[in-house]
């Protein structure tokens, strides 16, 4: 599938989900009496056969638990610890507790739950924004929060955190696991996560089926509250990423100092403007108060 050929697809997905929500809209006796805001928001893919979610009484249930390379994490400037262990370090937990504040702020007033990080081309911290973000969410303890690496041509979140899970979320795609089996409970309460330690082939056609509304669906029915972040591949790299546009609430764009080209960013907000691109994270901002690290 070629970028355009993506663009097209992702548009008409867009506008079927327009034409159910009109159709939901229209016959109200649908939705039951006691639907919440938080079961009830912005997908069709929460809209069961018989029209509601049930929460797990339990969220992580049955999930087993993977343990973080706290080595790797400070090489790779994850901010798993609770306390910074350097000033920079400090300053960027600070950083990404003012964007925390900012996108929940936002989610609660727009109701979103499935967020994507993407960015124009590759190296520009996407990933590592992904995962840090969603460890100041999950602190909070208020949510919980379901990271998913879907950059499966260029995984990077399990490897970020020096994690080993025995099943890679391709083999949920591909059919041959259920997804229990490849969501992973950490030691940081209330977060979740899902990825691939290797590139994956047809990367493309397995996004594009009906495996990820399968399990975003499956992830409401154990947390309806859930925040879930979705690590996106680059905009003007590969298609996954307008593949997947169509089931997000939000998109928001890393943007690296020194790195990102002004053309490029063009590019990609421009191939994004029919989708909800809510904002843009700077990344290694010399103009911040966080220093070289982060800003936004």
């Amino acid at each position: 599938m070629t970028i355009m050929e993506a663009l097209e697809r992702a548009k008409a997905l867009k506008a079927a989900a327009r034409r159910r929500d009109s159709a939901t809209n229209a016959e109200p006796h649908r939705v039951p009496p006691d639907n919440t805001g938080s079961r009830a928001i912005l997908h069709d893919a929460v809209r069961v056969e018989a029209g509601r979610v049930e929460p797990a009484p339990e969220q992580f249930a049955g999930l087993a638990r993977v343990e973080f390379d706290t080595d790797a994490c400070e090489r790779n400037r994850v901010l798993v610890l609770d306390e910074p262990a350097s000033e920079l370090a400090g300053r960027a937990a600070a950083a990404y507790r003012l964007l925390r504040s900012r996108v929940q702020h936002r989610s609660r007033g727009r109701k979103w739950s499935c967020l994507g990080i993407t960015s124009a081309g590759p190296g520009e911290g996407k990933s590592i924004t992904t995962i840090n973000v969603a460890l100041s969410i999950a602190r909070e303890k208020q949510r919980a929060v379901y990271v998913l690496d879907l950059d499966m041509r260029n995984p990077s979140v399990l490897k970020y955190l020096g994690v080993q899970p025995p099943q890679p979320l391709s083999a949920f795609f591909a059919g041959s696991v259920g997804h229990e089996q490849v969501l992973y409970a950490t030691a940081v309460e209330n977060l979740v996560i899902a990825g691939n330690l290797e590139p994956v082939v047809g990367a493309s056609e397995l996004l594009a089926s009906s495996r990820l509304e399968e399990l975003l669906v499956l992830i409401r029915r154990r947390s309806p509250d859930a925040m879930i972040l979705i690590d996106l591949p680059p905009v003007t790299s590969t298609d996954e990423a307008l593949v997947v546009a169509p089931r997000l609430d939000a998109i928001f764009l890393v943007v690296s100092e020194g790195v990102t080209r002004r053309d490029a960013l063009a590019r990609a907000v421009q191939m994004l403007s029919d989708f909800p691109v809510e904002g843009v994270i700077m990344n290694r901002s010399s103009e911040n108060f966080s220093g070289d690290y982060y800003s936004y």
